[in-house]
């Protein structure tokens, strides 16, 4: 059964920032669709499968020059970096659409001191990798190539669309003793259906989308990338960690999440938002106490 850990910060949330640039755009499509939704549709499935390279958190970035081991890995025509550092049982980052490895660079050192060796990487089209498109398929197959090289794998975390590809991965073989899921939204249908919502899509532009990505990987890809069924045939011990303040996925998602994935414990907080679950001390403690003793994860 979960065990909800119904915990309340008070951090005050910073106000969201619109982005003039991101704007535009979205006022741009928005005309577009008016004068030709078909078009319009093929644009925003072009569109999907390009994450926009965020700028790395500087306060961690000093981490990548500072490994213990780097490589990076070939992938069809591009390569992608992997980062180590410390020994012992492998804890696995997956970050989220549009992030980067170093996003989990508050648990490094953590993790490194409790004894355990920390890989991180950076998926197609992401962070310092190679490419410019991907989707969740490609990051769920990168994770278990990534997993195969570095050897048995103790514990993963994911975060955001990264927890889909981490779970699509455990289904399709990949072996994790522990899971972290940081903010799992319910699904790809949920992803997209949130998607039309920010960018303010019509349902005829918003089908023009679906359709294709229905004719690119089948009608099955719907049920594949939705975690809600994928987390009910998940058996390993772990956190899930909802924010109530979360904006980009709605509490309500991750919730539907936990009721499935009864082997998970649940961290609820508040004034953390979708993205400083990543370093909140609280958080990677949590996680700690839940992966337990590097000795034990060996045994």
């Amino acid at each position: 059964m979960n065990s909800p850990l119904n915990t309340q910060l008070s951090i005050t949330q910073q106000p969201t920032v619109r982005h003039a640039g991101l704007s535009a755009t979205r006022l741009a499509l928005q005309l577009y669709a008016r004068m030709a939704p078909q078009k319009a549709g093929q644009l925003v499935n072009r569109m999907a499968f390009r994450p926009s390279r965020l700028p790395m958190p500087s306060r961690y970035e000093y981490l990548l020059d500072n490994t213990d081991s780097y490589t990076r890995l070939k992938h069809g025509a591009h390569s992608i970096p992997v980062y180590s550092w410390g020994k012992g049982p492998v804890i696995l980052g997956v970050h989220g659409w549009a992030g980067a490895g170093i996003q989990f660079g508050a648990w490094v050192n953590p993790l490194v001191d409790a004894g355990y060796r920390v890989v991180l990487f950076d998926a197609p089209a992401h962070g310092r990798a190679q490419g410019s498109s991907t989707d969740l398929f490609e990051m769920a197959e990168v994770t278990a190539k990534v997993a195969d090289s570095v050897g048995r794998v103790h514990g993963i975390l994911a975060h955001s669309m990264g927890c889909i590809a981490a779970a699509r991965a455990i289904k399709d073989g990949l072996h994790s003793r522990h899971l972290a899921m940081l903010a799992p939204p319910l699904s790809l249908t949920a992803v997209m259906d949130n998607l039309g919502r920010q960018w303010g899509l019509s349902q005829d532009v918003l089908d023009v989308h679906l359709r294709l990505m229905e004719e690119r990987f089948g009608n099955s890809v719907w049920d594949k990338l939705n975690l809600e069924a994928l987390s009910r045939s998940l058996t390993q011990r772990g956190v899930i960690v909802i924010d109530d303040d979360d904006t980009s996925i709605a509490p309500d998602e991750s919730e539907r999440i936990s009721t499935n994935w009864q082997t998970a414990q649940v961290l609820r907080t508040s004034g953390l938002g979708h993205h400083r679950l990543l370093w909140s001390p609280l958080v990677i403690e949590t996680v700690l106490q839940d992966l337990g003793r590097p000795v034990d994860a060996v045994a």
